[in-house]
């Protein structure tokens, strides 16, 4: 057997026992939201880590990940930055004040308890899920984990893995396992959160690229 046979999951999901984390009551999240999407807990039929891999061959998705991290600068690496910055010359990374413009972001907050798969820390090793699936650019992988996940018998609501940028927490919920699990606590557009904004700057060392305003 190679190793890529090795890492993918099981065929019966029942095989897997992963570990399960309950987010709690009261738990605030964050995720960025396109400015034009009125809904904050909508959700897209795009490819994502954990979307369902039959999307790869062009069919409808059985289920729609919601994604969300645990801070302002994590979501805006995760959605807007990602590796555009890895191999740029020392130096703040430089960012377009009108790419800043299409972004709201939203902080979620839990109202009844949501389990998940818990793919963080320790949690991963004990899980037998290979590091690939938190961790590697090519997302394929962790698509069929997702599968295996989804359709395991215990009925998850999500998976809570790490960042592979190292700087925090996310969770991958299924969006119809948590109706009524969360709610809109505040919605803002991103460049109106000057605080956070420069928070997030100066821990990725990002520049903003500020639009030419017209002479008065």
């Amino acid at each position: 057997m190679d190793r890529r046979a090795r890492a993918r999951p099981p065929r019966s999901s029942s095989n897997l026992h992963p570990p399960v984390a309950t987010i709690p009551v009261g738990s605030r999240w964050v995720r960025f939201v396109s400015s034009t999407h009125t809904d904050a807990l909508g959700a897209g039929p795009g490819r994502s880590r954990f979307s369902d891999p039959i999307l790869d061959r062009g069919r409808t998705p059985r289920w729609l990940p919601m994604y969300f991290g645990e801070s302002f600068t994590l979501c805006l690496q995760e959605t807007l930055l990602r590796d555009r910055a890895n191999a740029a010359l020392p130096g703040p990374f430089l960012v377009a004040e009108a790419e800043l413009a299409l972004w709201d972001w939203a902080v979620i907050e839990v109202i009844r308890p949501v389990r998940v798969v818990d793919l963080r820390g320790a949690a991963l090793a004990r899980s037998r899920v290979p590091t690939d699936v938190v961790g590697a650019a090519d997302q394929r992988l962790a698509r069929s984990w997702a599968a295996a996940l989804h359709r395991h018998p215990a009925n998850f609501d999500g998976i809570a893995f790490p960042s592979r940028f190292r700087t925090g927490d996310n969770l991958a919920l299924f969006q119809a396992r948590v109706g009524g699990a969360l709610r809109v606590a505040a919605r803002r557009r991103v460049l109106d959160s000057p605080v956070e904004l420069g928070q997030a700057c100066h821990a990725l060392d990002l520049g903003i690229i500020r639009a030419a305003r017209d002479p008065e």
